[in-house]
């Protein structure tokens, strides 16, 4: 790769900033990929730091042909910097002195977001690594920026090999999420002498640690009133009303003292088991599943879940001192339903007594539903509000069951009521199909004015083709058209065969990746649908259904949540 001398009329001098410039001299210069590229660490780099640089070679390596080397001469070198005063989590990218590239982080986390910055707008399609024009500061507006993984099902997150889990759960730091939250099912195991229980924490205690080992924050998410599966009967709860709620049969009631003596000896067992892992969120559930109705403990979001709540955060705060507490309000009297139970009401005046135990409010609801409370009212005891969009299950079954489901304009019109509000949030996760939507929230909670349609260009940029950004946000545009899977049209068609010339001018490592493979069986699954008048029929159906069914790792995964539909 030779270099080569660029000059700028007098006019466009006047026009462009001087980063806009760099830039452009930068893109200029390295208009051929590189096989080669020096990464630079810092002097004694900490473990962290020296993970960042194994994803920042992962990500080039398994990509395009170029190689990572950290000793020696390379076309263009790559330097990671600590430079504290960019601002929590920031990070700058401008060009090195005498020749590559300076990816600075305020902290750890920074830095790791700024490689993931830098790594996006990057190509991979000419010939090796070219490296990314763009230059500036960057630091996110919220502070709370996880992602919910829900493990159990055996679904993709139980089932999917620990080290392609933990290469994405690294992904999804690369696009600006600091914080992972799972769920201990208790509800599937006969308490923690069960084997099966066993196998799950020695699986997820390392996928926490591991996440950690790459700068990120993690975290429970626990409902407080609910049992092992072999609770006690005599504890069990009474059945709260509504009709999304949610029981698996292990709802206790927190009214009687000897169930409230298990509930608490059981969560101390579950906290001891993350000791060593650590937390730095744990997050209070109420419904689906959780809640008792008896006359002692309704209105459950403001008296029995609020009691056994509240008796748990000392415990976990004597663990782990640092941790903050989420308050999560789920199903609170949705008025879709119509119960209105005064809830939100009462959540309120017990906050504005005491709301000393409690950092964050999280609030959302299914579909299109947010709860009108904190719109027309407020944030209960004006905590800092996180939402909970539902990525994963909206208006499709089996949920991921026909390859990607990207809905930009839904999400925009769902984080445009609260985003001058919320100060980050959790999105639902099952599984991987939802890949698009992640990327969607992340950049939300980076910057709440971003684009959906712009995260769209720059995320098909990144795992395809920059070529292809364009194309692909109309492909997206489509499939969020033909979402409902009653209602697909004669637009399939077209979606399918943008997708089909896009496939023909990606590289081998783009064109074979499961990123690529789920939206190209989604185009595929659709226009075939759509050919057949819904019907799930057919070799082409049958092959697209056992593909999928291969990227989830869904062979035994329970059948409603994302594994694909079976023809046999």
């Amino acid at each position: 790769m030779g270099r080569v001398s660029v000059l700028v009329p007098s006019g466009v001098r006047k026009l462009v900033s001087i980063g806009t410039m760099l830039g452009w001299l930068a893109s200029t210069i390295y208009a051929e990929g590189t096989r080669s590229v020096r990464l630079g660490l810092p002097t004694l780099p900490s473990p962290v730091v020296e993970n960042i640089g194994q994803v920042f070679a992962r990500q080039i390596q398994q990509r395009c042909e170029a190689r990572v080397i950290t000793n020696g001469d390379a076309p263009l070198t790559v330097e990671l910097v600590l430079s504290p005063g960019i601002g929590a989590e920031g990070f700058r990218i401008e060009d090195r002195a005498g020749s590559g590239v300076r990816i600075l982080g305020n902290d750890e986390r920074g830095m790791l977001y700024g490689v993931g910055k830098f790594l996006r707008n990057s190509r991979y399609d000419q010939g090796g690594f070219t490296p990314g024009a763009w230059r500036g500061t960057s630091a996110p507006k919220c502070p709370v920026r996880a992602i919910y993984l829900a493990t159990h099902f055996m679904n993709y997150y139980e089932a999917a090999p620990l080290e392609e889990l933990n290469h994405y759960i690294e992904d999804l730091g690369l696009w600006g999420y600091n914080t992972i939250l799972i769920h201990f099912p208790t509800w599937q195991f006969n308490g923690l002498a069960d084997p099966a229980a066993h196998k799950w924490l020695d699986r997820f205690r390392l996928v926490l640690g591991q996440a950690r080992k790459k700068g990120l924050q993690v975290g429970l998410l626990q409902v407080p009133g609910e049992g092992f599966k072999n609770a006690p009967r005599e504890f069990l709860a009474t059945k709260v009303p509504g009709n999304r709620r949610g029981n698996f049969g292990v709802n206790l009631c927190v009214s009687q003292p000897a169930a409230r003596t298990y509930l608490r000896e059981m969560h101390d067992a579950i906290l001891n088991e993350f000791k060593e892992v650590g937390l730095d969120y744990f997050c209070f559930w109420p419904y689906d599943e959780g809640g008792c109705s008896c006359k002692d403990c309704w209105p459950w979001g403001a008296r029995g879940f609020l009691s056994i709540s509240m008796d748990m955060v000392p415990r976990i705060r004597s663990r782990f001192p640092s941790s903050k507490t989420i308050l999560s309000t789920w199903c609170f009297e949705n008025e879709n339903d119509n119960n209105p139970d005064g809830e939100w009401v009462g959540l309120a005046q017990a906050l504005a007594k005491d709301k000393s135990w409690a950092d964050y409010l999280m609030a959302d609801g299914h579909d299109d539903y947010f709860p009108k409370y904190v719109l027309e009212t407020g944030v209960p005891g004006q905590l800092g509000l996180l939402n909970f969009p539902e990525i994963s299950m909206f208006g499709m079954s089996p949920w991921g069951g026909y390859g990607a489901n990207p809905a930009p304009n839904h999400f925009e019109k769902l984080w445009g009521r609260i985003k001058q509000k919320a100060k980050g949030g959790a999105p639902y996760s099952e599984g991987i199909f939802e890949d698009m939507n992640k990327a969607i929230y992340a950049r939300y909670y980076w910057n709440p004015d971003c684009r959906a349609e712009d995260t769209v260009k720059e995320y098909a940029a990144f795992e395809f083709s920059p070529n292809s950004a364009d194309t692909l946000v109309d492909v997206v545009r489509l499939f969020e058209e033909n979402h409902n899977r009653g209602k697909i049209g004669e637009s399939a068609r077209r979606a399918f065969e943008l997708v089909r010339k896009t496939d023909d001018t990606l590289t081998s490592q783009a064109r074979t990746s499961w990123r690529w493979r789920i939206v190209y069986l989604r185009a595929l699954i659709d226009k075939e649908l759509f050919e057949r008048k819904g019907k799930l029929e057919g070799e082409t159906l049958k092959a697209s259904f056992e593909e999928l069914t291969r990227l989830y790792h869904a062979e035994g995964a329970h059948s409603m949540p994302i594994k694909p539909p079976q023809i046999k």
